[in-house]
């Protein structure tokens, strides 16, 4: 017998459909859950929602992502649709493009559109995912934070990647605050908060990895930066104060190549 992965729109548990079931006892809340209520009525829909979960299954976000908006084009009004691409959006989603921002804004539609006595368990669902995304991201966050030890004379650069950086550790707290306001009851959230407030969450051992490492770019760049900053031998045409200007043009191109280069490293670019 063929079995369709989906989920629970009560208790967000995975559960497995056997074809052309009307409805089924979800073995973890002890729902009874109608197959009309997760995939819809029409032929169509039901196409979308089972290719959308069954991405899911496989973690292939991005197929599942397309399935479920290709649903939600059907049924704007479908809640289970705008849950799975908030899902989506949050584990293919790169952090510097707001991802975290319109994750949220999907889940709120999926709460929008539940029936009024499904809601809160739609809403506890959301907080879950969201804690689970923000684990996910804690990597890329990270790095992205500790980018700032790349340093150089222009403020204008330094002042740009502060921005980015805070704004980045902004959008992470408000997140998490949303996912407390979901399910003021959910445990991991409180635990979370507190890595955020404290800066703990924020911080890796990159630096520490790259000093062992010596091809990271950060040694890199520190050993191409102090050979920057070396006396440089005077040569026709060219006075002392130009080869100062030209090395500090040098240093920050290397700067801005160095943010790319790590930062591509890492799977993602800050927009």
């Amino acid at each position: 017998m063929k079995l369709i992965a989906a989920n629970c729109p009560d208790c967000g548990a995975h559960l497995n459909i056997p074809e052309g079931s009307t409805s089924v006892i979800c073995e973890y809340c002890g729902g009874n859950i109608l197959v009309a209520d997760i995939f819809g009525t029409t032929s169509v829909m039901q196409n979308c929602m089972m290719l959308a979960y069954s991405a899911l299954e496989r973690k292939n976000y991005q197929d599942g992502y397309d399935h479920f908006n290709r649903a939600i084009e059907i049924d704007i009004k479908n809640p289970n649709a705008w849950f799975g691409k908030a899902v989506c959006e949050g584990m293919i989603g790169k952090i510097g493009e707001n991802s975290f921002g319109q994750m949220v804004e999907m889940f709120e539609n999926s709460i929008r559109y539940a029936p009024e006595d499904k809601q809160i368990n739609f809403r506890k669902n959301a907080s879950a995912e969201i804690v689970k995304v923000i684990r996910k991201s804690a990597d890329m966050i990270q790095l992205a934070c500790e980018l700032l030890v790349f340093k150089e004379d222009d403020d204008k650069l330094n002042t740009n990647l502060s921005k980015e950086i805070t704004n980045l550790k902004e959008n992470v707290k408000k997140t998490v605050e949303k996912a407390q306001e979901y399910d003021p009851d959910n445990k991991d959230v409180p635990a979370l908060l507190g890595e955020i407030a404290s800066g703990a969450f924020f911080k890796s051992d990159f630096e520490e990895k790259s000093k062992a490492d010596e091809n990271s770019p950060l040694n890199e760049y520190k050993s191409i930066s102090a050979g920057l900053e070396k006396p440089q031998p005077d040569t026709p045409g060219q006075s002392p104060e130009n080869l100062s200007v030209t090395s500090k043009r040098s240093g920050c191109s290397f700067v801005v190549l160095i943010f790319v280069t790590a930062a591509a490293a890492a799977g993602f670019l800050l927009a």
